[in-house]
């Protein structure tokens, strides 16, 4: 028997796609559109950050963080970690590099909502371990 599916919850993935520009916003922390060509252009900084994919819906067992003795099994912290994800092994494709949404809305910092406002994010995952059948991820709260 692997995960039961009436322990899974409903999450959404996104993973880092690499740089993104920054673009300039107004005063009330909007993205500054131009018109070029009868179409609305954002605005660029020249600056870039990490950006990320739209995110993705799973299913997976989420559970808080489990204590001392689940810790001493990652061999860090219980400090480090607020929660663990536990999921069939190549199910799905995250990394240290990605986020974690579980009770949060998705939130875009655009109007097209094609750039993900990470800090919408529930989490981000703090480390992966790897097992024969399971993948444990370590998740880490997102500050808001």
């Amino acid at each position: 028997m692997r995960l039961l599916e009436k322990n899974k919850q409903d999450l959404k993935y996104a993973l880092q796609i690499g740089e993104v520009p920054i673009y300039e916003r107004d005063e009330n922390g909007n993205i500054v559109y131009i018109e070029v060509d009868g179409k609305k252009v954002p605005v660029e900084t020249g600056e870039t950050e990490i950006g990320y994919s739209n995110p993705v819906d799973f299913r997976g067992n989420i559970a808080m963080s489990g204590g001392e003795s689940e810790a001493k099994s990652f061999g860090v912290d219980i400090s480090e970690y607020d929660a663990v994800l536990l999921m069939e092994k190549g199910r799905i494709p995250i990394d240290e590099t990605s986020l974690i949404w579980h009770m949060s809305e998705v939130k875009y910092a655009d109007e097209q909502n094609t750039i993900v406002d990470k800090k919408s994010a529930d989490y981000t995952i703090k480390r992966v371990q790897p097992s024969l059948n399971f993948t444990r991820y370590l998740l880490k709260r997102v500050v808001k």
